[in-house]
């Protein structure tokens, strides 16, 4: 069967020093460079949000507060972030000890100003980013998925892999989850499991 690498957002600002911080998210490198060295892989595929600066996420940009609900019926939503990984800077770059030179393709999400994209597979309004299609125009059957944040950006990756048919395995100790709810992490790994998806390590 073959397979593929997706790393998810490994970007600055989702670091421990980053605008949205996960915790610990620095001990994930060491573990996805080592994967990423695995010749099983056929491809390796990396999300990137990319925003511009006056996306609608961005709680600034309503004279709002970062993670005040809010739901624009169009794909921001349910609440606003602080100023994140925007286009061009510190903050979208990936992470510097991120061996970033063996991505094979990088797919940019959250692009448009009035849609949010947390999968690297669409677009939170629906609209495809492609990543689907070449995948399975490589003949890819299974993936292996890591990076931030487990129970946000990489969940929705998974969710939209398993609905284009794909084998999914998630590298449990190359993702970090957010938290922001007490138990979130928990219940988005029974999620996984109860959906078939397999966690393994690396």
């Amino acid at each position: 069967m073959r397979k593929a690498l997706l790393v998810v957002d490994v970007q600055n600002d989702f670091y421990e020093t980053g605008a949205l911080p996960v915790s610990n998210a620095s001990e994930i490198n060491e573990v996805i460079n080592r994967a990423m060295k695995d010749p099983v892989y056929k491809v390796i595929v990396a999300g990137q949000d990319w925003h511009p600066s006056n996306h609608m996420s961005f709680a600034v940009n309503h004279g709002k507060e970062p993670f005040t609900p809010f739901d624009n019926g169009k794909g921001i939503g349910p609440v606003l972030w602080p100023v994140h990984c925007q286009q061009g800077s510190l903050g979208a770059e990936f992470h510097q000890d991120i061996e970033s030179w063996r991505f094979d393709y990088i797919v940019r999400k959250g692009t448009h100003r009035h849609v949010d994209s947390y999968s690297i597979f669409k677009e939170n309004d629906g609209t495809q980013l492609g990543t689907d299609g070449l995948l399975k125009t490589l003949g890819i059957e299974e993936l292996d998925i890591c990076g931030l944040a487990l129970d946000y950006c990489l969940k929705y990756t998974v969710h939209d892999a398993l609905l284009a048919g794909f084998k999914i395995n998630v590298i449990i100790n190359g993702t970090k989850g957010v938290e922001a709810n007490q138990g979130d992490v928990q219940r988005t790994i029974e999620e996984f499991r109860s959906a078939g998806v397999e966690l393994i390590e690396r």
